[in-house]
């Protein structure tokens, strides 16, 4: 017996065989929006390759164990995980927000990176790039600065600053959505954008989407600006010292790429909510500061 779970990049079917239930996920060569997005499938083997290294870096009990992986088929087995952990996209949009989630968020992000920082075989096994321009700089960026050329040489710049500065394994698609979650408890999935790279990104990406939340929050935005000051912080105590203006800008882009790129989030359901995260984006982009002041800047847009 099966079960198809929703999912953007790939086919996700949740199995129960005779030795328990598994997760069996399958990769896309067509993503399912509606732009024509498309990326190679291969990405599934490198996605498992993630996993079993991030259960060293990290620890078994921070990404599910994968079970068996069918590179012809682009497809792998792992683990189902406990029922109690939620996904944390799902419980910050209903305002359950957690500083204790927050701030391991920010931590294994921070271990991640600083434990891979000095691993010279992860940077050769991780140097294609190509499923990041793929799936993350063609989609997000360049398609912002298509859609708003004013700011395309801006942005231009931040992508050239973030090729130039490889420093780590990169997760690639570090967001809300692919965390699961239960208090401290925190279960990495979802990483086929893997890549040898800027660890900013990865902090900027979580990080948008934790401003654009409060931006969007009706109950719960002071909460929610707190799991992003907690998030940072985390970082800073266990990660590598890149919260900088760079960072800020790198925030930015994505900011304004969950607006007008490829792949836009679908709360920010009204023009107003729109406006605000495109004026969040750009002042991030052009008028950077340090990463602790996007919160506040996020919270002024929503008076």
């Amino acid at each position: 017996m099966s079960q198809i779970a929703p999912g953007v990049s790939g086919e996700v079917r949740f199995v129960d065989t005779p030795e328990g239930p598994i997760v069996v996920k399958t990769a896309l060569g067509k993503l399912k929006v509606t732009a024509d997005w498309f990326c190679s499938p291969e990405r599934n083997a490198r996605e498992a390759e993630c996993l079993k290294v991030l259960a060293d870096v990290l620890g078994q009990e921070s990404v599910p164990r994968v079970l068996w992986v069918d590179t012809a088929a682009h497809t792998f087995a792992m683990e189902r995980l406990p029922q109690r952990l939620a996904n944390w996209k799902t419980r910050l949009l209903a305002c359950d927000v957690d500083l204790e989630t927050a701030h391991r968020v920010g931590q294994l992000l921070g271990q991640m990176h600083t434990r891979t920082h000095t691993r010279r075989d992860l940077a050769e096994r991780f140097d294609d790039q190509t499923y990041f321009f793929d799936l993350r700089l063609t989609p997000y960026h360049r398609k912002v600065m298509q859609r708003l050329p004013e700011l395309a040489a801006s942005i231009e710049d931040v992508v050239e600053r973030m090729l130039r500065s490889r420093q780590c394994l990169v997760h690639g698609d570090y967001s809300p959505k692919n965390l699961m979650t239960d208090g401290a408890d925190v279960v990495v999935l979802d990483c086929e954008v893997a890549h040898w790279g800027d660890p900013r990104f990865d902090i900027g990406f979580c990080l948008s989407h934790l401003l654009l939340k409060t931006l969007h929050s009706a109950g719960c935005a002071d909460q929610l600006a707190a799991a992003a000051r907690a998030y940072l912080a985390a970082y800073a105590a266990d990660g590598l010292p890149v919260l900088d203006a760079e960072l800020t800008r790198a925030t930015g882009c994505l900011v304004l790429a969950r607006v007008v790129g490829d792949s836009p989030v679908e709360y920010l359901t009204t023009p107003e909510l729109q406006r605000a995260a495109l004026a969040l984006g750009k002042q991030l982009l052009v008028d950077p500061a340090q990463p602790e002041t996007c919160v506040e800047r996020a919270l002024a847009l929503r008076e």
